[in-house]
C-alpha cells in the first residue's frame, strides 16, 4: 500500500520560501502536491514540463500585446509558477528527486523566463531596448550563480567553516532570522517576476513594469551574488 502524504509532511521539507509565494502561491501548490504524490503517477520532471509548456504559452500571449492577452499572459505564468512550486515538493514527498530533475527544472525555469520577458518586451516594441536586453543578463546571471551555489553547498563536507570576519557575523546574524522562518531573507526573483509578469501586465502597463522591474531585478542579483559568497565562506547551507 502507498504511503499517504498529509500537509504536514511538506512541513520540514519546505525550501525557503519567497515572499509572494507564501501568500499567494504555496498555500495552493502545497495541496496539489500533496494530491498527486497521494493519488496519481504524475512525476516530478513532467510537472516541469507542463510548468515550462504554460511559459511558452504566457509568452505567446504576451507578444499580442493587448489587453486580454496580457491578462492572459499573466495568468499562464501564475499556473506556470504554481506547477514550478509543486514539482520540487512532490519530489520530496515521494523520494524521487534528481540531479537531471534538479536540471532540468533549472534550464526550463531559465529558457522559459526569458521567453517570456522576450515575448512581453516585443509586444510592447522594447525587444531590442538597453533595458531589456540588461534584465536578460541579470536573468542568466541570477540562474547560474544559484546553480552553482547549490551545488557548492551539496557537494561539500557537513562541517562549517567557523568565520572571525565582524561583518560576515553580522550579515549572518540578520540572514539566520530569516532562515529559521523558512524565509529567503531578501527579495528573490519570484518576486520580481511576479511584479514583472503579473500585476503589472494585469494592471495594464506592462510597460511601466518592465522599468520597474529593471531597477529591481539588479538589486536582487546583487543580493544573490553576495549572499551566495558570504554562504560559501562562511559554509552555510542556505542562500540568499
Amino acid at each position: 500500500m502507498r504511503k499517504k502524504y498529509s500537509l504536514e509532511d511538506l512541513e520540514t521539507l519546505l525550501p525557503l520560501k519567497t515572499w509572494w509565494a507564501s501568500i499567494c502561491v504555496l498555500p495552493l501548490s502545497n495541496r496539489i502536491a500533496v494530491s498527486i504524490a497521494n493519488d496519481t503517477k504524475i512525476t516530478p520532471n513532467q510537472i516541469t514540463l507542463i510548468s515550462f509548456f504554460l511559459r511558452i504559452l504566457a509568452a505567446f500571449a504576451f507578444i499580442k500585446g493587448t489587453r486580454n492577452h496580457l491578462v492572459l499572459g499573466a495568468f499562464c505564468y501564475y499556473l506556470a509558477y504554481l506547477l514550478d512550486c509543486t514539482d520540487g515538493l512532490v519530489a520530496r514527498l515521494t523520494g524521487t528527486s534528481s540531479e537531471f530533475g534538479r536540471y532540468l527544472d533549472h534550464v526550463s525555469d531559465l529558457i522559459g523566463d526569458l521567453l517570456i520577458l522576450t515575448g512581453l518586451a516585443y509586444g510592447q516594441k522594447l525587444l531590442l531596448h538597453p533595458v531589456v536586453l540588461a534584465m536578460m543578463f541579470a536573468h542568466i546571471t541570477e540562474y547560474y550563480v544559484s546553480f552553482l551555489t547549490s551545488n557548492i553547498i551539496s557537494n561539500r563536507r557537513e562541517e562549517k567553516l567557523k568565520s572571525t570576519n565582524v561583518v560576515l557575523t553580522l550579515i549572518n546574524r540578520y540572514r539566520n532570522f530569516f532562515f529559521q522562518r523558512n524565509f529567503k531573507s531578501f527579495l528573490s526573483f519570484p518576486d520580481y517576476e511576479a511584479l514583472v509578469f503579473i500585476f503589472f501586465p494585469l494592471a495594464g502597463h506592462p510597460v511601466m513594469g518592465i522599468k520597474a522591474g529593471f531597477y529591481l531585478v539588479l538589486l536582487i542579483v546583487s543580493y544573490t551574488i553576495f549572499s551566495s559568497f558570504v554562504t560559501i565562506m562562511t559554509g552555510g547551507n542556505k542562500f540568499p
